[in-house]
Formats: C-alpha cells, structure tokens, sequence
C-alpha cells in the first residue's frame, strides 16, 4: 500500500512511497512522474516529520537510484 504525502509546492504536486518496494514517487502538477529507488522507510519517515518537505525531498531524490 503506497503512502501519498501532497506537498505545498509551485512544481511538485505530491509524493508516493511503497514500504515494500522502498520506491519513492515524486509527481508534478502537470503529470510528470520520477521515481527514486533505495529509499529505505526510515527515510521516508524523516521527510513525514520534516519542517521544510521540499528541501528533505530534495536531499533524497539527489541521494538515490533513479
């Protein structure tokens, strides 16, 4: 079951992740799709509880496997 996190952002409309595939789904608001693998739970997790989402999401997408 895929986690859907919306984001208050003029580019990115939200997020997806899947726990079990450890997959994390960046969409914008005109559709687009990237997804970013190796994106362990616990990382997900420090974006969930994260201040500032856009900067922790970025910090992520740069870290992983595409």
């Amino acid at each position: 079951m895929s986690i859907v996190v919306p984001l208050d952002h003029k580019q990115i409309a939200y997020v997806s992740y899947d726990p079990d595939e450890q997959c994390l789904v960046v969409v914008t608001h005109r559709g687009h799709s990237q997804r970013h693998t190796d994106i362990n739970n616990d990382k997900f997790f420090d974006l969930l509880e994260s201040i500032n989402k856009v900067d922790t999401l970025c910090s992520l997408m740069a870290n992983s496997v595409k």
